[in-house]
């Protein structure tokens, strides 16, 4: 039966090694259509979108690499690698369907886009520029699926407040470095901190502390490029 979060605390590390095929709504692209380099084009998005797919959980993590960590001020274009596993706490601001792009082969509908996760230190830092953004992919939620999991987006939307651990690769998102303080600082409309990303999310857990009053966080979604 298909668990909800709610209060319950979710951990799961998972291998592609399955028995059961998750449901047709939440399955992954087709590989025959949609490969993990996505349907890009530029040889550097090709790379990225590789990353954005990838499909194993990493073994260790860096634990140097904490929200405060990815939240510190400065030019951080080099300051982590994408060989990095991470784990990290941190509240969930929103949660939101990702945009339409080369990484899921365009599509359309929520199942095979991917979800944004918000990541904020706590209540009183939610301004766009103080949240660093996290991703469950379509191959990852097919997973959770064939594991008895619901990672839709919808679901998902059940973690805003809550206190959350969450495990999973370091991504550069250098299409949004234009969008993040970090390396744009001080720039109108910028909606994240760093370019830095948690994606794949791995794992989630739902941790025991009490949930914030997410109601009360009016900062909203400056950019025009955020769920992309």
């Amino acid at each position: 039966m298909r668990r909800s979060f709610g209060f319950l605390v979710l951990g799961l590390i998972l291998t592609c090694s399955h028995g059961t095929n998750p449901p047709a709504a939440v399955a992954p692209p087709n590989p025959a259509q949609c490969g993990p380099s996505g349907d890009a084009v530029a040889s550097d998005v090709k790379a990225l979108n590789l990353l954005k797919n990838r499909e194993t959980n990493p073994v260790n993590v860096n634990g140097t690499i904490t929200l405060p960590a990815l939240l510190q001020p400065g030019n951080d274009t080099a300051r982590f690698s994408t060989s990095d596993g991470v784990e990290l706490e941190a509240v969930v601001y929103d949660v939101l369907v990702g945009g339409v792009e080369t990484a899921n082969c365009h599509a359309t509908d929520a199942a095979n886009r991917d979800t944004h996760i918000e990541l904020v230190l706590d209540g009183s830092h939610t301004a766009p520029a103080q949240r660093i953004i996290s991703e469950v992919t379509p191959r990852w939620r097919a997973m959770a699926a064939a594991a008895g999991l619901d990672w839709s987006t919808a679901a998902l939307t059940a973690l805003k407040g809550r206190r959350v651990r969450l495990r999973g690769w370091m991504l550069y998102d250098f299409e949004h470095a234009g969008a993040s303080e970090n390396t744009a600082p001080g720039k109108a409309g910028n909606w994240r901190a760093s370019a830095w990303e948690i994606h794949p999310i791995t794992s989630i857990t739902v941790l025991p502390n009490a949930p914030l009053d997410a109601s009360k966080w009016n900062d909203g979604h400056p950019g025009d490029d955020e769920r992309e």
